[in-house]
């Protein structure tokens, strides 16, 4: 919810046709897994990888629970997204997510429902909320064996 400080600084710029897309605000409608959403950039439907991390696939053990923390987080909600470069491959846009000054993307390594991802990570700062998971033994690091995803998607 804007607070009336912000109303008021957007109120102008609503009122001469600009959206608060263009202010980098950014309306989640849809979580298809635990770091991938959509959301809506001028009307459009666009598909974001969370950057820097991987998640549990949805049929992996933790994924389930990776994709209801993040759409509980975020659907329905504005974020900022700080975007990291063009998109991938599979046409999906990568950047880190933002809600009242949270990055989701730590704070999902941090409850333990997502790993570093090491081939990809440009943040160092990562790794430190991987240890405070892995050290309270938070979901994927409860247990003594944990399958990364990409070890996952290679198997299956």
């Amino acid at each position: 919810m804007l607070s009336f400080a912000k109303f008021y600084l957007i109120l102008p710029l609503l009122f001469f046709g600009l959206s608060l897309e263009s202010l980098g605000a950014y309306l989640v409608v849809d979580v298809v897994d635990g770091d991938t959403l959509w959301f809506l950039d001028n009307g459009k439907k666009e598909k974001l990888r969370l950057s820097q991390i991987d998640a549990p696939e949805k049929k992996q053990e933790y994924g389930m629970e990776a994709k209801n923390f993040l759409e509980n987080l975020v659907l329905g909600k504005q974020i900022t997204i700080n975007f990291q470069g063009k998109k991938d491959r599979y046409g999906r846009y990568l950047g880190e997510v933002v809600l009242e000054e949270e990055n989701i993307n730590k704070l999902l390594v941090r409850n333990g429902l997502a790993w570093v991802y090491d081939r990809y990570v440009t943040d160092e700062t990562y790794y430190l909320d991987l240890i405070v998971a892995k050290d309270n033994k938070i979901n994927i690091w409860s247990s003594d064996e944990q399958i990364s995803p990409w070890q996952w998607r290679r198997e299956n």
